[in-house]
């Protein structure tokens, strides 16, 4: 028995295991994994380095392959195919009473919804209409599903609905749509599979359209099934093929349900609902950049391969991505998506992603996200309200947040709205940094070391970010705009020295800017090293190749904005040199972050200015791109003076260099 095998883990991952050389679970893992493997929502906060992706990838590959065999080894025996046209006993809630037509239904439970299909569903072309007579007051809707669709019609983007109160549902946003209904009256919902439009009518009275539905609803695998949902109500349905005649007729271009031709009809079999739940996703994985979703698929993917019978299906969801491709993969079917929110929002309201089996919501770097309140924490909003709160086989969903850095108060608020009673896994503390990382600042004073003004002018020095292009530099006095030009060109002096005395065959450095981390690359390769660079302006590819050429030892120096200070698993990265200090705290956390892992030593370096340095502070729309206004922000412009010395004194405990 190995060591992970004590804390629930099978044994069909030990070889997994072994091939990440893990001998011990690290003790965010030993904390984790059982609390998962046992159920319950989690926030794991510790160091980064500290094994948090493997703590929530190892128990999520082995749930998700438990579940997918339990499905798979116990089919569902063939089931006699009904040829009448009703609703599905066999496709309902538990509390929704159909009688023995299949016609009649009603649940009288006050506080909860329970819904059923039809045995049947149109596809392919045709306009399509049944209709609903309400014969118990409550609260009631009608409408069209697909298989994956939820019962609760209306609350995902699978399926349509119109309710008693005049409102119609779609993804879970309710509109004003029609008038309210209430008992003995008699409404019509409308499928137009040639135009792909919804509409519904009220005793004859035809509202306008509600939907214009994507073309995927054509198809026979995605097609929409008549569906309805009750509280305390009761319902009759027609759809138009017994001896009662249509209360309303549709009209000559419309006919009614059963009245479809065999060709545009797909009947119901407990097999193909087996087979269409097994399509759908069991967990979402958040992470906020490309190179986090390939870095965390790689190791979910390393669990996964080892299981078989059935494998486990895993996809990304990133900018860069084939989405043409990514869409076939969805269709055929997929356990684990690994994507940025912004990505996987999009198809689920586009209805190409269901969310009816979701087991598993992983959010990693979650202050990271809930941070960007216009961004990614609108995504995060939109996410959950599209969620179930219960898969359609009844499991709870089950919400794990990871981050270096959990202390906040949005994250205390995200806990309190969208998880429940979770287990605050914390093994260090608010704002720890790793006991073997070693802090040093170098001090950057132009006014009393002059060698920039001689470096500012040879062909070898560091481009500055011409945001003193409109100032008038004065070389040898202490005027602030100088002095502030002066910091810059030495910070580049410095980099270079700290890169010879220490020797360095490997760091990491971080610039504020996109167009410092270019000019930083060009001047260390000017001064013959191998460099390369990462940010958001860089596209997908080049930074894939920057980061994979870091990783194997082509790039001596990967220069970079924050986008990579969280969670990348870079090894053997001994140095990190700060060339401007970020804004907070907890970004510091983050960059260090990247040296001292796995219990070796790390040395951090900060080169932090005497004097307060001008900064590019894009409030432009372009975003900084083509901008020359240098004017500070109080006047219009798009700069500021950022003072290092400040922010290191509230933050930053370092030792002398």
């Amino acid at each position: 028995m190995t060591a992970f095998e004590e804390f629930g883990i099978i044994p069909e991952l030990s070889e997994a295991i072994s091939s990440l050389n893990w001998t011990l679970p690290t003790a965010v893992q030993s904390e984790a994994i059982p609390a998962i493997l046992g159920g319950a929502d989690a926030l794991i906060a510790a160091e980064t380095g500290s094994g948090k992706t493997g703590a929530f990838c190892l128990p999520i590959a082995q749930i998700v392959w438990e579940r997918r065999r339990g499905t798979s080894e116990a089919p569902p025996t063939q089931s006699e195919q009904s040829t009448v046209i009703q609703l599905n006993s066999e496709d309902r809630d538990r509390s929704l009473q159909i009688d023995k037509t299949g016609l009649n239904c009603e649940c009288r439970l006050g506080k909860e919804w329970h819904g059923a299909r039809a045995n049947v569903g149109v596809y392919g072309s045709g306009k399509y209409y049944y209709e609903v007579t309400i014969t118990r007051d409550g609260l009631c809707r009608i409408g069209w599903a697909t298989l994956a669709g939820s019962l609760k019609i209306g609350t995902d983007f699978e399926s349509f609905g119109y309710g008693g109160t005049g409102k119609k549902s779609f993804g879970k946003k309710f509109d004003d749509y029609g008038t309210s209904f209430t008992t003995n009256d008699v409404l019509g919902c409308f499928l137009d599979l040639d135009n792909l439009k919804i509409w519904w009518s009220k005793n004859g009275e035809h509202f306008p359209m509600a939907y214009q539905i994507d073309k995927k609803f054509k198809s026979k695998e995605t097609c929409l099934f008549p569906a309805v949902l009750c509280q305390n109500s009761g319902l009759a349905v027609n759809f138009g093929g017994g001896s009662a005649p249509f209360k309303y007729p549709p009209g000559a271009d419309t006919v009614g349900v059963a009245a479809a031709a065999p060709g545009n009809l797909k009947f119901w079999s407990r097999e193909e609902k087996q087979s269409v739940d097994s399509t759908t996703p069991l967990c979402v994985i958040l992470e906020p950049t490309r190179e986090l979703v390939q870095q965390t698929f790689q190791n979910i993917q390393t669990f996964a391969s080892v299981l078989q019978e059935p494998k486990i299906r895993c996809v990304t969801l990133a900018a860069g991505e084939n989405m043409n491709q990514i869409l076939r993969i969805l269709e055929s079917g997929c356990d684990i998506i690994v994507g940025t929110p912004s990505r996987i929002v999009d198809l689920i309201q586009t209805g190409k992603l269901a969310t009816v089996s979701l087991q598993f919501v992983v959010i990693d770097e979650i202050d990271q996200f809930l941070a960007d309140k216009n961004g990614a924490a609108r995504q995060i909003d939109t996410l959950f309200r599209a969620l179930p709160l219960v898969t359609r086989d009844g499991t709870r969903r089950q919400v794990i947040a990871c981050s270096a850095t959990l202390h906040n108060f949005e994250v205390s608020r995200f806990a309190d709205r969208h998880m429940s009673f979770p287990q605050w896994i914390d093994l260090k503390g608010q704002d720890c940094v790793s006991a073997d990382v070693h802090h040093v600042v170098c001090h950057v004073d132009s006014i009393e070391d002059k060698q920039w003004i001689r470096e500012k002018y040879q062909s070898i020095g560091l481009e500055d970010d011409h945001v003193h292009d409109q100032d008038q530099i004065r070389p040898g006095t202490t005027d602030k705009d100088t002095v502030s030009l002066g910091t810059k060109v030495l910070k580049g002096i410095y980099v270079i020295k700290a890169i010879r005395a220490l020797n360095m065959d490997k760091a990491i450095i971080f610039c504020r800017t996109k167009q410092q981390c270019d000019q930083m690359e060009h001047y260390l390769r000017r001064n013959n090293f191998t460099a390369a660079c990462l940010h958001g302006d860089r596209s997908a590819d080049e930074r894939q190749n920057s980061l994979d050429g870091f990783k194997n030892g082509q790039m001596r120096f990967l220069v970079c904005t924050d986008v990579v200070a969280r969670g990348l698993d870079v090894q053997g990265v001994p140095f990190v040199i700060n060339v401007t200090l970020p804004d907070d705290k907890t970004q510091y956390v983050h960059r260090i972050g990247r040296v001292g892992r796995a219990e070796r030593m790390g040395l951090s370096i900060s080169l932090v200015s005497a004097h307060e340095e001008k900064m590019w502070f894009h409030k432009c729309r372009s975003r900084g791109v083509g901008c020359t206004n240098t004017k500070d922000i109080s006047k219009g412009g798009c700069t500021i003076w950022f003072d290092e010395k400040k922010v290191r004194k509230n933050w930053v405990k370092t030792e002398q260099f």
